[in-house]
């Protein structure tokens, strides 16, 4: 009788595997991940040297990993499975309190050294062509929702504001430092300043954003009270989902916080045609629905801005990251022409490029993830 099931057991087994992976040979290939948002693996071309040198056998092993049947049911079982007994974390996102996630934040201070000197450099020999040059430095959700980390996760966490410090001592002779701990941390309890499933703040968050910058070179900001609110998604979720693979949580909300403009158009260098909205709301069908900001990140995009107002008649430049998309918004209502140019896809010859097009004002708009981890900061110099 015991040999029987164990018979019974291994040809269970074995035609369990085989139908599976008889499945997933037959089945169409994937090309995208749209529960990990990612680009799976496809089949590799075989050559000789591939073979000897075990390169393609590690393609053909990440292949099969990544086209087995049903793959995305399997990942998050995997994670359910985890997250019951008792783990904490995944692919280094913690499980917070509330249904938020965090991300394990680490800084390389060699990188961080690296970009502040580039900064440093940049705005010592561009102050003189413009009225303002200032930095504004996003910190992570853990720097204004602590209490929401589960309790390991202070160990192993690299806390920002002590950085935040570091930096602003470093910069702040030269660059407008411009603060936001203490602003985001006084309204953290009115409502969500960050999604709770992506590394990004809300528009709400970067609203205040937006205020301390204004009050920091001396304009007035628009009061809250002023902007249009709109539920944009009730189904929204992020880069820490994704990574953190914990099909469970709960998405989030997308709020749209529409300041009143008058006639604008936004124009992205190398695409045909300009948009007269900075929402691409066909994101909204997408995974990635933070998109509805500007449809992603571009090496340049134009905004202008038919304001009537002589005080209004200024123009900036806004080297950034995708922080910066929720914010924009806000920044034209003062502006006329708004110059977005992210270094991540940028590959013009700077200087050349700002005396071809002036601008009165310069903000750096960068989460201090960006920071202190991005070797992008060469590209102003």
């Amino acid at each position: 009788m015991t040999k029987t099931r164990a018979r019974l057991l291994v040809i269970c087994f074995v035609g369990f595997i085989s139908v599976l992976g008889l499945w997933s040979a037959i089945k169409p290939d994937r090309t995208m991940s749209e529960f990990e948002n990612r680009v799976l693996a496809s089949f590799p071309s075989f050559t000789l040297e591939k073979l000897w040198t075990g390169k393609y056998t590690e393609q053909l092993e990440d292949y099969v990993v990544d086209q087995f049947v049903n793959r995305d049911m399997w990942v998050g079982v995997k994670s359910d499975l985890e997250r019951l007994s008792g783990k904490a974390e995944n692919n280094n996102v913690f499980f917070g309190k509330q249904d938020y996630l965090f991300e394990r934040f680490e800084a390389p201070m060699d990188m961080l050294d690296k970009n502040m000197n580039q900064i440093l450099r940049f705005a010592e020999r561009q102050q003189a062509h413009f009225d303002s040059i200032s930095l504004l430095m996003v910190p992570n959700a853990q720097s204004i929702y602590p209490e929401y980390l589960p309790p390991h996760a202070i160990a192993t966490d690299q806390a920002q504001p002590p950085l935040m410090a570091f930096i602003t001592k470093q910069l702040g002779g030269t660059v407008n430092i411009v603060s936001l701990l203490q602003m985001l941390t006084e309204h953290k309890n009115e409502q969500q300043l960050y999604f709770r499933t992506d590394h990004h703040w809300t528009m709400r968050g970067a609203y205040y954003g937006y205020t301390a910058f204004a009050e920091s070179i001396g304009i007035s900001p628009v009061p809250l009270e002023g902007m249009q609110q709109h539920l944009l998604s009730e189904a929204f979720y992020g880069t820490y989902y994704t990574k953190a693979n914990q099909r469970s949580t709960k998405p989030d909300r997308l709020e749209l916080l529409d300041p009143s403009l008058p006639k604008y158009e936004v124009c992205i260098k190398g695409s045909k045609g300009c948009s007269p909205s900075f929402y691409h709301m066909e994101a909204l069908q997408e995974r990635d629905q933070y998109k509805v900001f500007f449809n992603g990140n571009f090496p340049i995009v134009n905004i202008r801005v038919d304001h009537q107002d002589k005080e209004k008649q200024r123009s900036i430049i806004v080297f950034k990251d995708s922080y910066a998309n929720a914010f924009i918004p806000y920044l034209a209502q003062h502006y006329t022409h708004i110059q977005m140019i992210d270094l991540r896809y940028f590959r013009f010859q700077l200087d050349r490029y700002l005396a071809e097009h002036p601008a009165d004002d310069i903000l750096m708009l960068y989460s201090v993830t960006t920071m202190a981890k991005d070797d992008i900061f060469k590209w102003l110099n």
